[in-house]
């Protein structure tokens, strides 16, 4: 046995509370390296006393191998405690031996493990591993409409123009970042019995609040919005509309970082460190300003420069907070109580939510909840993102942990296999509660658009599409991409969504909107794990309860014929046509077919 493959970690991905009653647990091993892992665990306080012995009540379970990937099996199991505390270790059979694996060593037990009244190390609960209480107010808490939330993100100006102010016009190519288009809040209005129809239940908006460019990432004003897009009343209106059509409303929220123009920064570049505001942000070097200005006021910047002051990146267009600060971090957080407050949105999007302070993060959750309960928070970490969903910070993250081995599959940079490993990898890491209310993407305004990555390959694009719809979390539609909008990197990825409807993709359309039904009359699409069942294909089953999915998938330009697993060779019901379909040991997909079918 590799003894230095095995790993757990209290209180971690490896152990977390799955609500205020159960318990996940997991265990890794290398792969085919043991016969079985059993699970010992009880209440520490939970003893039984008999002729002045005593027994630890506790229970001892066998583990599931419910993850391998190509190194490591992890092993899985729920528990509920009985108190809500729980001691537990790990009882490991490998090569005819059993092992204790507690939380300070491990040991080798001679014979069997010990039971009743037996003494010996297997019960030394000080090298067990603890979770010491199901604390109710640690738990995320997340609110329960977000898990079966379709969302649809819009960027403002490039979505529809109601006013028709723009001189460009719509739709032209290219598309620049300094060019405004006109998409405002009563196009957004104008639209929403078209994200009805879609299917749409959310809309997360890129900022909206006044700014210089388009893209409004450098907000100077957190409490107005820009006139581009209309007015705060004019806003007002688009949530109360949005909400009788029973569509949610996310903000952008920009908390690391302002735009130059905004008036604290603007007192600093005025008066310097005698600023009232100058410990707002972080003023490291004199002179605070290491580059020239224009004529009206704005940074000449160049690719060398490293402003003297911290930013976003390194561009001095977008100085960064000192949330530490009381007075920077009370007026974010007025900001975010006032539009929940006073406009009934029910969210926040963090951007760049991994260089805020975890202190600061845990105050804007505070801020929210308490402004209205059941508002969603959710990041931008492009990486591992653990220790910000603890239940005390973010609900969820955009999910770039599933995003990133699509666009690499899809992108020919790992095979198949790859692919289906680190899919594996990370369901296997990742909280099953979090991972329900993940925002999934396949592209958004920080991304090439997904059909572009895929050479503007229609049809697999429809793959890419039935893979997020059937993965755990909230499937997010980046505007225009339901229709095959494309663009490269910002700024194409940005274009103009083109309403004339006869340059739609109209059968892309139309899938969309059926796997937006079929997540709704099919749980198992929401579920978390992937059953892979074909080598040659990215083929899976997903199980909930006692409903079963089966996808069939090529992913080829060629016809190919799938060799179906006799555990698999049964009646089926095509989820799309609703006809009855036999499986037998082959079926033959077209070039990037697919089926999907649920057993009889």
């Amino acid at each position: 046995m590799n003894k230095h493959a095995l790993f757990h970690q209290a209180k971690s991905e490896y152990s977390y509370a799955y609500d205020d009653k159960k318990l996940h647990i997991l265990f890794r091993t290398m792969k085919d390296d043991v016969q079985s892992v059993k699970l010992s665990y009880g209440d520490p306080f939970d003893w039984t006393y008999k002729n002045r012995k005593a027994r630890w009540e506790s229970q001892l379970v066998e583990m599931t191998k419910r993850y391998s990937t190509h190194l490591f099996d992890y092993y899985f199991i729920e528990v509920e405690p009985k108190d809500y505390r729980c001691k537990y270790a790990f009882l490991i059979e490998a090569d005819d031996k059993h092992y204790f694996y507690g939380s300070k060593r491990m040991e080798e037990l001679e014979g069997l493990p010990p039971t009743d009244f037996d003494e010996g190390s297997f019960y030394d609960l000080s090298n067990y591993f603890n979770y010491p209480y199901l604390n109710y107010e640690d738990q995320a808490n997340t609110p329960k409409w977000v898990k079966d939330t379709v969302w649809y993100q819009i960027f403002m100006d490039r979505f529809y123009s109601h006013s028709k102010k723009s001189n460009l016009p719509w739709a032209k190519l290219p598309v620049n970042n300094h060019e405004f288009y006109g998409g405002d809040i009563k196009g957004v209005i104008d639209k929403l019995p078209y994200l009805k129809d879609l299917g749409i239940s959310g809309i997360y908006f890129t900022p909206i609040f006044e700014s210089r460019t388009a893209h409004k990432y450098d907000t100077k004003d957190y409490f107005k919005i820009d006139p581009q897009f209309g007015t705060n009343e004019d806003f007002r209106l688009l949530v109360q509309e949005a909400h009788k059509l029973g569509i949610k409303v996310v903000l952008d929220a920009v908390l690391n970082h302002c735009g130059w123009d905004h008036p604290f920064f603007q007192d600093v570049v005025k008066y310097g460190r005698n600023s009232k505001y100058a410990d707002c942000f972080f003023l490291d070097k004199d002179p605070i300003l290491n580059f020239e200005l224009t004529e009206d006021g704005s940074p000449i910047g160049h690719g060398n420069l490293r402003p003297n002051f911290r930013t976003f990146a390194y561009t001095p267009f977008m100085p960064k907070w000192n949330t530490g600060n009381e007075l920077a971090q009370k007026h974010l957080l007025d900001s975010i109580e006032f539009w929940i407050k006073e406009f009934d949105i029910d969210g926040w999007r963090l951007d760049v939510s991994n260089e805020v302070s975890h202190d600061f993060l845990r105050k804007v959750k505070q801020v929210s909840r308490a402004a209205k309960a059941d508002t969603f928070i959710f990041g931008e970490n492009w990486d591992s993102s653990m220790p910000w969903l603890r239940g005390d910070q973010m609900d969820a993250v955009m999910n770039y942990d599933l995003s990133i081995p699509m666009w690499q599959y899809f992108d020919g940079k790992i095979d198949s296999e790859e692919f289906k490993n680190e899919l594996t990898q990370y369901t296997a890491l990742t909280p099953k509660h979090v991972m329900k209310n993940m925002f999934n993407q396949l592209d958004t305004h920080d991304t090439i658009r997904m059909k572009r990555r895929l050479k503007d390959n229609d049809e697999r694009l429809k793959i890419a599409y039935i893979l997020m719809f059937a993965s755990a979390g909230a499937p997010n539609i980046y505007y225009g991409s339901e229709v095959g909008l494309t663009g490269e990197h910002d700024p194409d990825n940005r274009r103009c969504f083109n309403w004339d409807e006869s340059t739609w993709n109209h059968s892309l359309h139309q899938l969309i909107k059926d796997l937006i039904q079929l997540r709704k009359q099919h749980p198992a699409f929401m579920e978390s794990d992937y059953q892979f069942i074909d080598k040659s294909s990215i083929s899976f089953v997903k199980h909930h309860k006692n409903e079963s999915l089966l996808f069939l998938i090529n992913d080829s330009e060629k016809s190919v014929k799938l060799n179906i697993d006799p555990a698999y060779q049964l009646k089926y019901t095509d989820v799309f046509s609703k006809k009855a379909v036999n499986v037998h040991a082959e079926v033959e997909l077209p070039a990037y077919g697919y089926k999907i079918l649920k057993f009889i």
